[in-house]
């Protein structure tokens, strides 16, 4: 058994949040058997870091490994634009696998530095490149492969049947860690989405996709799908819309479509720095609140900048602050705990809860006398990317240290 005694932040829900001035966390065949103040247990091995502070680890529900090299290079674009000319011509080179591994061992490797332990990734098109994201994966993912059947780019565009084909040769190999991804509406045939849907619902899958991010796109899908009432409309006639649906951004939406979400028990990711970025727009989350739909905070990467969930926690904070007040330990919630909940994993991660995975972040901090976990986080969220950089002291995956700073 390992012991380690620190300073402990542990979110339990929303408004809830555990902190152990002089905490200690106890380890055993990879899970959490003790949680709290601190005390001695015999035939322990004990790692004093009371100079530290441990969190539990992240878990990002949206983003796009293919985009890793490429994160950050907007130019002023918004999505469409910003979609052609930096994010397609940057997919397209993963049908060699070569580059696909070599992007995917850095954004591995990028991730573990940040503390992102649990995560929803899109892949491409391409399913060797899909596999490769599988094969080098050393953390808890769901992976998708992207499905493209119209108004993509040659390079990107694959036929109805073989978008379908390559999605079920997938779905079948890896069943629960595989999302079914059409990317959205505009580049999707609604064949290829209702056969997307029979596909998840076939191999008890994930289904990810984009929705309601920008109005152009908003006004794009409206052209294409007239006999619809609106963009979610689409997606629930496509029988897209399941409990197991994890829909990003949702920025751009009616009351009714906020009644379909709720209805089909859909989940909401949140990208708040990706938002900022691509000037999109500042999502009403007060709205989902009221309706209770549950939703997680995610990088977005490309779109959104940094690995960093803290800069998600810090821009999430911020965007939102005339309109709800966000606490430092809420944000901490919606970038832990909440992401497991909306990924079917809360039972196994999220917190630092007893009998779930021993996943957590040495943060190098110290706890002064009198701080509370929503001023050591608060503490931490005014610096920036350079501070997160090195925040991290180690990361604890399943109880073993797979990194260290």
């Amino acid at each position: 058994m390992i012991l380690y005694r620190t300073t402990i932040i542990n979110p339990i829900s929303a408004s809830k949040c555990q902190f152990f001035q002089d905490g200690a966390i106890l380890i055993k065949n990879k899970k959490i058997v003790y949680c709290g103040n601190y005390k001695k247990f015999p035939n322990t091995k004990i790692f004093d870091y009371r100079e530290k502070v441990i969190i539990p680890g992240f878990c990002d529900t949206h983003i796009h490994l293919p985009q890793f090299e490429v994160r950050g290079t907007f130019s002023g674009t918004k999505l469409l634009p910003w979609l052609k000319k930096y994010i397609w011509p940057e997919e397209a080179k993963f049908l060699n696998t070569n580059h696909a591994k070599k992007v995917s061992q850095k954004f591995y490797k990028d991730l573990i530095k940040n503390g992102t332990l649990n995560t929803l990734i899109w892949g491409t098109i391409h399913e060797k490149a899909v596999e490769i994201v599988f094969n080098t994966c050393p953390i808890r993912a769901i992976i998708g492969k992207v499905m493209m059947d119209q108004n993509s780019s040659k390079e990107l565009l694959e036929t109805t049947k073989k978008t379908i084909k390559i999605t079920e040769n997938l779905a079948k190999k890896y069943k629960q860690n595989f999302a079914v991804t059409p990317r959205f509406a505009p580049t999707c045939s609604f064949e290829s989405m209702k056969q997307a849907a029979k596909i998840a619902k076939k191999y008890k899958t994930y289904i990810q996709t984009h929705i309601n991010e920008n109005k152009d796109e908003i006004k794009w899908v409206k052209k294409l799908f007239p006999k619809f009432k609106s963009y979610t409309e689409v997606y629930q006639k496509a029988a897209l819309l399941t409990e197991k649906t994890i829909l990003a951004h949702m920025i751009h939406f009616t009351q009714e479509e906020l009644k379909i979400i709720k209805k089909t028990k859909t989940k909401i990711t949140h990208c708040p720095t990706s938002n900022i970025a691509l000037k999109s727009g500042r999502m009403p989350i007060e709205k989902l609140l009221q309706e209770k739909i549950p939703f997680a905070i995610s990088t977005d990467v490309g779109a959104g900048p940094d690995t960093s969930m803290f800069d998600v926690m810090k821009a999430f904070i911020k965007i939102h602050k005339k309109h709800k007040k966000i606490t430092p330990t809420e944000s901490l919630y919606y970038a832990t705990l909440a992401g497991a909940q909306i990924l079917g994993w809360q039972k196994q991660t999220g917190n630092l809860i007893k009998g779930k995975s021993a996943d957590l972040l040495i943060l190098d901090t110290k706890a002064q006398k009198n701080d509370t976990a929503n001023t050591i986080l608060q503490k931490i969220m005014q610096k920036g990317k350079n501070y997160y950089d090195n925040i991290i002291y180690k990361t604890i995956f399943q109880g073993k240290e797979i990194y260290k700073k």
